[in-house]
Parts: structure tokens; C-alpha cells; sequence
């Protein structure tokens, strides 16, 4: 199988050659990066790919506008691809594609390790340093905990089901074929059939395939007990399942391969996704199989620093501040820029996080996952200060000393005032992404952790004075 493998943010464009491989593969990839070329991440989560944070597609992706790839030059010899904010793994038409983020080297996906562990509360599944295993196992196992617990958040689904009865206590329709063939001659029992609203159904049984596959091999058990709410999670799956038998696995991945749409438990369809995708691993990895054109996982790079802001962020503040997140992929915590005459509020917007002291906004503050912070981030800023009567403003975003597209983002803090208006001021900090693949330092994830734990006190330390 063909492979492309790109960075994320390369809006210079990165050039791929085909002259170095056979006429009929390089009619594969054409056809490839056509399929993928300007399509946006909201229809490729439509036709089956795994998007992470998982309320990516439904909201800010809504537009459209938001796509893994643009191509330039297709029909020649060497195409040009420019990349968007989107890292992940996946492959259409025999052709697969590892789009890692520009902290991250070829083999070895720290960066992204890292961030995942954060938002997830997950620790390692494997060891990252491996270059030999498949990266796209690690993640989708990772995500296992994220996606279970927003799915039973909602509720445990609920389904109409066939069941098949043989007894004297008759409820249903009779099934005289199987009452003839066991009840014959009478034996005081009936065979009938009934359909029951129930928690024990194909959708449940595929979760609970999943914790069982994940409790078998000791790499994986640690991230069925993250947390409590992932103990009792699956603790519920496991009560709830009760005619779960391992030998009906095959059965149950069959009845879940086709999309289950439900109005209610929405949270069910990505995390079915990831259960099929987990327990037919070992028979094909991403792209492996021939009926599915379409497989993988994205990873929103904006909403996934924004996630990790969230928690790292409280982990640092003091107890006495307060940290609010409106989320525009969930809709919670939504504020407005107007009223009208008549009172109606109007003008939805998100500031990412709001923090707060003694009720009192303190500063807003705004990630960004871009090379560059220009005017438009400080325009938005600067709206949202107005909003919340507020004087000071941060912008936070990762940055290496190895990026070439500008000298503005190699400066990890900088101050600046509103012009006639000093009172107001904006800091713009940049946290720097440990370089590990030109320090000799930084070998395995473990180094790599402990001085990305270190650079996030020392910025967040700033930050809080």
C-alpha cells in the first residue's frame, strides 16, 4: 500500500513526487487526492472516518470550510499539498495517509501522545517510542475512555430487540415451528417470541465486546480504571450486558457495521465506530480492508489544543480562581454580544476560557493552534474584552525554535497595550514544544514528558503573576 505522509499547518504546500513509482499507482493516488482534495472534515465524518474531539464535525466544522488538504498541480508529476490544522491516520482507495503535527517526527508522535494523555486521562497505552507498532492502534484505544463516557453520560441506549422464549408464562406471538420442534409432544411449555425495549442489545454488546477485548491484554486493562467515572462506566456496561457470551463476538461486529443514527443517543454512533474499529484491528489495520474506501481518524488540531489548555490550565490555577469554558462543539457555556430593544439576546459567541476571581472576569484567554497569532486574533480578542468589561486579554500558542515561518513566533511572551488606551493590555505567550528530534536529551516519551511537564509550570507560573 502506497504511503503519503505529511505535517500539519503546511500552508506553503509540501511536494509529493510520483515519478518514482509505477504508472497504475500513480493513477491510485490522483484518485486519491482528488477524493480528499477541498472536502470538508464534516462529510468525511459522515462517511465513516473517526473525528476527535468528537463534537468536532457538528459544530465549527458545520461550515464546511474546514478540509484536511487542499492539492495544487494534481495532474502533474508532483502535486503540492497544503495542510490544514488536521493530524490523523487514514486511507481511501489503497492509498494511506499520516498527516503528524509539525512538533512531532516521523516515527515518534510525542507531542501528540502527550496532549491525548492530558484530554483524555489516559496514560500510555504502549510506548510511543516503538516505531515498529501501528500509531493508529495506539490512539483509537486511547480515545476509548473519552468516547464510552460521553455515550453513557447520555443514558444507557436503549433498543428494541427480538427475543425467544420457551416457556408457560406466554407474553407473544407464538412461534409454532420452534413450538412443535420442542414441545411436542406438550410439555406444559410454549415457544413464542417477543420484541422488548431493552438496555441488552447489539449496541451495548459491542461495547461491552470492547472493555472485555481491552481487559484481556494487560498493555491495554489500565485505561478501563482511568478514573471513577470510567470504573463505573464500565461497570454499568458489564451489569447491563447480561447475555454476553465471547464466543458471539463475530455475530455482534456484524449486526453494528452499518451507521445506527439515533435522535437521542448521539454519543452512541462515534464510539460504535471506535468499538468496530478496536475489535477488527487485528484483521486490518487503517485502510487494510477493500470494502471500506474510507477509514481512519482526524485529530482537530485547534479544538485538541483547546481541550488540553482546558485541563492544564486547572491543573495550575489556584483554587481561588475560577475557569470558565464555553465550548461552541457542545454549545454549552454560550455567551452574546447583543441585546436588542426588545431584550432578545443576539450574537452568539465562545470565548475559550474565561477566568474568573471573586466573580469578577480577570482576563480572557484564547488558544490558538496556528504559526502566527495576526490581527484577526486580536480583533476577536479584543471584542470579547469589550463584552466582558474586561482590561486584559491572553493568547496562547505552541511554538518550536526550529519553525522557519516566522521570527514573531520564536518569542515566548510578549506585552503589548492598546494604543490611547494603556489600561488595556494583551499578553501573547508561546509555549515551547520540547524538540526532541534534534536533542539528544529527549530519547524516550518519558524525557519527553517530564520536560513538557517542566516548560508548562514555568509558562503557567508567568501567566498566574
Amino acid at each position: 500500500m502506497i504511503l503519503i505522509k505529511l505535517t500539519d499547518n503546511n500552508y506553503q504546500g509540501e511536494e509529493f513526487s510520483l515519478s518514482g513509482i509505477s504508472d497504475d499507482e500513480r493513477i491510485l493516488v490522483r484518485k486519491a487526492l482528488d477524493e480528499i482534495n477541498n472536502v470538508s472534515v464534516k462529510e468525511l465524518a459522515d462517511r465513516g472516518l473517526i473525528i476527535f474531539p468528537s463534537q468536532s464535525a457538528k459544530s465549527d466544522l458545520d461550515d464546511g470550510k474546514k478540509t484536511i488538504f487542499t492539492v495544487q498541480h494534481l495532474t502533474s508529476d508532483e502535486p503540492i499539498i497544503k495542510t490544514s490544522n488536521i493530524m490523523g491516520f487514514f486511507s481511501v482507495g489503497g492509498v494511506r495517509f499520516e498527516i503528524r503535527s509539525r512538533f512531532d517526527s516521523d516515527d515518534q508522535q510525542f507531542f501528540l501522545h502527550y496532549m491525548l494523555q492530558k484530554v483524555c486521562n489516559a496514560a500510555p497505552t504502549t510506548n510511543p517510542t516503538d516505531a515498529k507498532r501501528d500509531k493508529f492502534y495506539d490512539f483509537i484505544v486511547y480515545l476509548f475512555p473519552w468516547y464510552l463516557k460521553k455515550a453513557v453520560a447520555q443514558g444507557l441506549f436503549r433498543a428494541y430487540i427480538r427475543r425467544d422464549y420457551n416457556d408457560s408464562n406466554i407474553r407473544g406471538a407464538i412461534d409454532f415451528p420452534r413450538h412443535f420442534r420442542y414441545n411436542i409432544p406438550f410439555n406444559g411449555k410454549i415457544a413464542y417470541r417477543t420484541r422488548e425495549y431493552s438496555h441488552d442489545n447489539s449496541i451495548t454488546q459491542l461495547v461491552r465486546h470492547t472493555i472485555e477485548f481491552i481487559a484481556e491484554n494487560h498493555n491495554l486493562r489500565g485505561i478501563l480504571a482511568v478514573d471513577k467515572e470510567m470504573r463505573d462506566a464500565v461497570q454499568l456496561i458489564r451489569g447491563t450486558t447480561e447475555s454476553y457470551n465471547r464466543f458471539s463476538r463475530e455475530s455482534v461486529i456484524r449486526q453494528n457495521l452499518r451507521t445506527n443514527l439515533h435522535p437521542y443517543y448521539t454519543e452512541y454512533e462515534p464510539l460504535r465506530k471506535l468499538c468496530i474499529s478496536i475489535l477488527t484491528h487485528e484483521k486490518r489495520s487503517f485502510g487494510d480492508d477493500s470494502k471500506n474506501e474510507l477509514s481512519g481518524i482526524l485529530f482537530d488540531g485547534a479544538a485538541l489544543w483547546e481541550e488540553f489548555l482546558n485541563v492544564v490550565m486547572k491543573e495550575h490555577i489556584p483554587s481561588e480562581w475560577n475557569l470558565e469554558h464555553p465550548n461552541n462543539r457542545t454549545g454549552s457555556g454560550k455567551k452574546y454580544l447583543f441585546v436588542d430593544e426588545d431584550e432578545n439576546k443576539t450574537g452568539q459567541i465562545y470565548p475559550d476560557f474565561i477566568l474568573k476571581k471573586s466573580d469578577n472576569v480577570s482576563s480572557i484567554v484564547d488558544a490558538k493552534y496556528k504559526h502566527k497569532v495576526d490581527n484577526s486574533d486580536y480583533f476577536q480578542i479584543l471584542a470579547y474584552m469589550f463584552r466582558f468589561n474586561c482590561d486584559h486579554g491572553m493568547l496562547i500558542y505552541p511554538y518550536s525554535k526550529n519553525e522557519t515561518y516566522s521570527k514573531n513566533e520564536r518569542e515566548p511572551k510578549k506585552e503589548l497595550k492598546l494604543a490611547e488606551h494603556k489600561a488595556v493590555r494583551l499578553s501573547v505567550y508561546g509555549i515551547e514544544i520540547p524538540d526532541y528530534k534534534n536533542n539528544e536529551e529527549i530519547k524516550v516519551f518519558d524525557e519527553f514528558q517530564k520536560k513538557m511537564n517542566s516548560v508548562l509550570s514555568e509558562t503557567f507560573s508567568k501567566i498566574l503573576q
